[in-house]
C-alpha cells in the first residue's frame, strides 16, 4: 500500500558510505520493517537500527537514540520535515498512498451540494494528488481551493495534527472544507482552526461524513472546565517533551515565572512521552501544563488523573487571554 522508496532510501545509503543507519516507522508501518531491514541490507553493507519508541510525527525524531547508536542517517517514514537540522542527518520518506480519486470524488458529491468553494487538506500520504482532486471537483462543477504549503507544513494542502497553516490560508475564501484521509483527529483540527464544516472522505473503506463545530461542543465544555478548576490550583506541574519537534524549555521558564509572579507554585517535569504512569506519581502538581504538542492536551490521555492545560489555556488561567479570543487559529498552536 505504501510507496516505500526502497531505491532513494539504499542510493541514499549508499551516497553517503553509511554503515549505521537507525530506521523509525509509526504504528501502521511497523509490519513492513522486516521487508525494509532486508532488503537494505541486501542492498549496502549498512547495520540497520529499528527504533521502537513513539514516532508520532517529524517532531518526533528519535536523535537520543541516533547519538547513542552512533548512526550515520536517520530513515525516518511517513511524514515531512518539521525540526532543522540535526547532527545526524535525516532522510525523510512520505510513504505515500495512491488512492482511486475518481471514486472518491463520486463519494464526495451529495455531501458537497450546497458550498459554493471548498478548501482542500489531506496528509503528507495523500497530498501528491490534492491537485488531481482539484481537477476532478471542478469536472463535477466544484471549485477547489488548495492552501500553499509553508513552515512546518511545506506542501500545497498538507496539515498536520498541530498545524492547519493551508486551510486557515483560504478560510475566508471557503464556505467548507473536504478533508480527504481516514479519522477524526486531522478533521477535528481543521474545525476547531476555521469553524467552518468539514467534509471527511476515507479513501480507505469510502466512507463519507461530515464534521460541524456544534459537533466539538463537548470539547469545548471539557475545556472551559478544566481552565475553570485550574484558576483556584496553587500548584502547577509544567511538562516539557524532549522530542526535537516539542521541546519548549524557554516557554516552560517562561510560564514558571508568569505563575510565581500570580502567587502560583511551578514546577517543570521533563520527559520524553507523556505517559500517566510518568506523571501521575507527581502527586502535589493539582494542574498540569503541557508545552508539548497541544493536540495532547486538547484531545486527552486515558489515565492521566488530574486537568491537563495547553500553554494558551493556561493565559486564560492567568488573565492574559480571554477563552473567546482563543477558539480559533491559535488554538492548535505550532510547537516549533
Amino acid at each position: 500500500m505504501y510507496d516505500l522508496e526502497l531505491e532513494r532510501v539504499i542510493s541514499k545509503i549508499s551516497e553517503m558510505d553509511a554503515t549505521r543507519v537507525l530506521l523509525q516507522l509509526p504504528d501502521g508501518m511497523r509490519p513492513f520493517a522486516v521487508q525494509l531491514v532486508s532488503t537494505i541490507n541486501k542492498a549496502t553493507r549498512a547495520s540497520v537500527f529499528l527504533s521502537g519508541d513513539s514516532c508520532y510525527g517529524a517532531c518526533d525524531i528519535d536523535i537520543i537514540q541516533a547519538r547513542a547508536l552512533n548512526v550515520d542517517l536517520i530513515v525516518h517514514y511517513g511524514h515531512t520535515q518539521y525540526v532543522g537540522d540535526l547532527d545526524v542527518p535525516v532522510l525523510y520518506i512520505h510513504a505515500s498512498i495512491d488512492i482511486d480519486v475518481d471514486r472518491l470524488v463520486e463519494a464526495t458529491l451529495p455531501e458537497l451540494e450546497g458550498y459554493n468553494r471548498i478548501g482542500l487538506a489531506t496528509t503528507v500520504q495523500h497530498v501528491h494528488q490534492v491537485d488531481e482532486i482539484k481537477e476532478k471537483l471542478a469536472e463535477k462543477g466544484v471549485d477547489g481551493l488548495i492552501g500553499g504549503g509553508t513552515g512546518v507544513t511545506p506542501l500545497d494542502g498538507q496539515i498536520l495534527g498541530c498545524s492547519y497553516r493551508t486551510v486557515i490560508a483560504v478560510k475566508g475564501d471557503v464556505d467548507a472544507y473536504l478533508y480527504v484521509g481516514g479519522g477524526k483527529f486531522h478533521p477535528t483540527g481543521i474545525v476547531m482552526s476555521t469553524g467552518k464544516p468539514v467534509i471527511v472522505a476515507n479513501p480507505y473503506n469510502g466512507d463519507v461524513s461530515m464534521i460541524i463545530e456544534s459537533d466539538l461542543m463537548d470539547i469545548a465544555k471539557r475545556r472551559m472546565a478544566a481552565i475553570s478548576v485550574s484558576k483556584e490550583a496553587t500548584v502547577f506541574g509544567i511538562i516539557v517533551s524532549s522530542k526535537p519537534g516539542q521541546s519548549r524549555l524557554g516557554k516552560a521558564e517562561e510560564l514558571a515565572v508568569k505563575l510565581t509572579e500570580a502567587g502560583k507554585i511551578p514546577v517543570i517535569l521533563y520527559m520524553d512521552e507523556i505517559r500517566p504512569e510518568h506523571v501521575n506519581n507527581y502527586t502535589e502538581s493539582e494542574v498540569l501544563v503541557n508545552t508539548a504538542c497541544p493536540r495532547i492536551a486538547i484531545d486527552g490521555i486515558s489515565g492521566i488523573d488530574r486537568p491537563m492545560l495547553t500553554v494558551n489555556e493556561l493565559e486564560v488561567v492567568l488573565g492574559t487571554r480571554k477563552w473567546e479570543d482563543m477558539w480559533g487559529d491559535s488554538y492548535m498552536e505550532s510547537t516549533v
